[in-house]
């Protein structure tokens, strides 16, 4: 009879650890994802400020309009990261 609620109490323990290190994995991941897309917006902004993609002069408008809207975008996100408001 004590070997089965040995047992029990040590199943009970090693979920227990399980659900734990599943609970903190993805709130770290989420963390580094934010902050992978905060670099990958401010990047792409970036990237179009400065015509990295070779688009012709007429599109000049849309390539400071997509820039800045990306920049915003990622300042945003990169406040809301900080905040813990995601």
């Amino acid at each position: 009879m004590d070997n089965i609620e040995k047992d029990d109490i040590n199943k009970i323990t090693e979920s227990d650890k399980s659900l734990s290190y599943k609970q903190a994995t993805p709130k770290t991941m989420k963390y580094i994802f934010g902050v992978f897309m905060v670099c990958i917006y401010l990047g792409m902004g970036y990237l179009m400020m400065v015509n990295f993609f070779q688009w012709d002069e007429n599109f000049t408008w849309a390539r400071y309009s997509l820039g800045a809207l990306f920049i915003l975008y990622g300042f945003w996100r990169g406040y809301r990261q900080f905040k813990r408001k995601y």
